[in-house]
């Protein structure tokens, strides 16, 4: 696979890891000019059209999400059989990776990444996806710290029918499985509230508590055994960190969190305030929880001193008679006590016993609203803490606590979450960047670019002009952000310059705003010397500002096909009348005999090209003998 180049855009460069049904490459986006990771099928299962489908709903499921904490899917394709997917590449290391290097992670760290992964999940659930495969190595972390959720490869829609085990492979891995997966049953929102819990649970402690030789060992511990209090690991874990992995890991899915927004909640309080009011852990369910820890000091009740009689420790018959007396003495008193302690208990609470009213549902209002709404039965509140929120407008309520339609007491104190409205977006200044490069960054911002195109003569083809809305505008996840682009100087017609002189072609050239290029020269039989015979770009063609245009400017008839009447008088070499003489030429045209014989007397015209050289010779009798050889032309 390495070089190999899918569909004529991704270049696979090396190899960086691999699955149960796919491995993983480092590519590059010759398009976009950025690195990406491809996930290419094994090429065993391309034939099986259940792990086709398979490896096709990893796609669909998780380029349907739009989260900073989830791994972007960019495309999916096939080519000659090979089946791929081309998601975002993260330059970091796995959450596995890092534990094996630290082992326990500062419980700061721990909780501010088990957050990022709960809002990765919150926003997972709510397009109805379920991971089903939370883990470490599926948690990658970049360069600055931020959490990226991958390999959604058994993620599937809530509103299908999903278990656990398919094909007869368990899918997932088995030492952060909730039970009711190990039962290989349906596998809910909360199988993977259970898995964060785990992977918590590791962070925090450097080791899963649960392992085993076998993968059906680890699941019976997942289904039968209670987990190692993380306080006896780590003694900076608080009681209500505990509580956070408690409520998360119950094995019974119903006294679980209700929901990834409730983990994450309850993760929030903890990071904000350093701890999670117990009220918290009073919301339906938590009371019912079941002890999942072994206890941290499981101490001997009997201190090693309540041990079977010693013959060192019996008494007197008469002693153990005076000991159980008091025993019954002090066993009624206790009893009387207790009676009238119960008795008085019931008259004060008869006296103090406060009315109960159901919590209204003040979700969505306003902070006024909501006010108004509790105040009316008689209920406090308080603002927990304020957040942003894409739908919910800025100051109305997202959630609340105790939840609505819950009966509690008159005077109980509604905690309110309320929204500062969407996240707001600065928009950056785009104007000089290169198409490509602002919409990367607009994309990167989770804002839209809408491109328009204009002519300018300042500003280079491919840049941004101008952008609207301008920099430092606050918009929110979603908006459009228009972009012109230049197209460059506006093109127009070069005009005809064959003809001109060369000193009157610059000026047309200067006056064009194009650049002079080459000047060669040339002869020519049909254009006066020194204008221009040829130009490139020819007339008509359409040119841009600053194009460089070449000339050839002609040099006037080649005198090599120039011809010259020459007049020969024999006479003035003292040749008579009736002596035979020879002319011969050497010019362009080559050497040879233009006359020979009797001299006739008067002038001899002759026709010379280009240059040369004229001979005149007369006949004795050794042969003909030189008199004048002649140039031309005269200079």
């Amino acid at each position: 696979m390495i070089d190999q180049v899918l569909a004529n855009r991704y270049k696979i460069e090396e190899k960086i890891g691999e699955g149960g049904m796919a491995v993983v490459y480092r590519g590059y986006d010759n398009i976009l000019n950025r690195s990406v990771t491809v996930k290419v099928l094994r090429a065993q299962f391309a034939l099986d059209d259940n792990f086709v489908r398979r490896f096709k709903r990893e796609a669909q499921s998780a380029a349907s999400l739009s989260h900073p904490n989830v791994v972007n899917i960019y495309d999916v394709g096939e080519q000659e059989g090979t089946h791929y997917i081309v998601m975002e590449y993260i330059d970091g290391k796995s959450l596995k990776e890092l534990i094996t290097e630290k082992g326990k992670l500062p419980v700061n760290e721990a909780v501010q990444i088990a957050r990022q992964i709960c809002e990765a999940l919150v926003s997972a659930h709510k397009n109805n996806i379920i991971h089903r495969d939370i883990k470490p190595h599926n948690i990658l972390l970049t360069r600055d710290g931020r959490v990226k959720v991958t390999d959604f490869g058994i993620a599937k829609a809530v509103t299908a029918a999903t278990v656990t085990y398919d094909n007869n492979v368990v899918m997932g891995s088995v030492h952060y499985f909730a039970p009711e997966q190990a039962k290989g049953g349906l596998a809910g929102e909360k199988a993977d509230i259970y898995s964060l819990g785990i992977v918590l649970y590791e962070m925090l402690t450097g080791e899963v508590p649960f392992s085993g030789e076998t993968p059906i060992s680890v699941a019976l511990q997942h289904l039968q055994e209670n987990i190692k209090s993380p306080v006896e690991k780590n003694s900076e874990v608080s009681s209500s960190l505990e509580k956070i992995i408690l409520k998360a890991v119950q094995k019974d899915p119903v006294l679980r969190y209700e929901s990834a927004e409730d983990m994450l909640e309850d993760i929030n309080m903890y990071i904000n305030q350093g701890y999670v009011s117990s009220e918290r852990f009073e919301r339906p369910g938590v009371n019912a929880m079941q002890g999942q820890f072994v206890p941290v000091n499981n101490k001997n009740d009997h201190n090693g001193n309540g041990g079977g009689d010693s013959p060192g420790n019996e008494e007197e018959p008469e002693d153990k008679k005076w000991k159980y007396k008091w025993l019954i003495i002090g066993l009624l008193s206790f009893i009387v006590f207790v009676t009238v302690l119960a008795f008085g208990f019931s008259q004060l609470r008869g006296m103090l016993t406060v009315d109960e009213v159901d919590v209204p549902d003040v979700i969505g209002l306003s902070l006024q609203e909501a006010v108004e709404a509790l105040e009316e039965v008689e209920l406090e509140h308080s603002v927990l803490e304020e957040v942003p929120h894409d739908e919910i407008p800025e100051g109305h309520i997202i959630s609340q606590f105790p939840e609505a339609e819950r009966t509690v007491k008159k005077g109980r104190e509604v905690e309110l979450v309320l929204s500062t409205g969407p996240v707001r977006l600065e928009v950056p200044s785009l104007v000089g960047l290169k198409e490509l490069e602002a919409k990367i960054i607009l994309q990167d911002m989770e804002l839209v670019a809408e491109i328009t195109e204009e002519y300018s003569t300042s500003v280079p083809a491919g840049e941004v002009i101008s952008q609207n809305p301008r920099e430092g505008t606050n918009l929110k996840k979603g908006d459009i952000v228009t972009l012109v682009i230049s197209k460059g100087t506006e093109p127009f017609r070069m005009p005809n310059l064959v003809g001109r002189s060369l000193a009157d072609a610059r000026d047309w050239i200067e006056l064009y705003r194009l650049s002079m290029g080459d000047v060669d020269e040339r002869y020519s039989s049909s254009v006066p010397e020194g204008q221009v015979i040829e130009q490139s770009p020819e007339a008509g063609e359409m040119v841009h500002p600053q194009d460089t245009v070449d000339l050839v400017v002609s040099k006037g008839q080649d005198p090599a096909e120039m011809g010259y009447n020459i007049t020969i008088d024999p006479g003035l070499w003292g040749i008579s009348e009736g002596e035979n003489i020879r002319i011969d030429i050497d010019d362009n045209k080559g050497a040879r005999t233009v006359f020979q014989g009797s001299y006739e007397g008067g002038t001899i015209s002759v026709e010379g090209w280009g240059s040369g050289t004229v001979t005149i010779m007369k006949e004795t009798e050794e042969g003909y003998e030189t008199l004048e050889i002649v140039n031309f032309p005269q200079s």
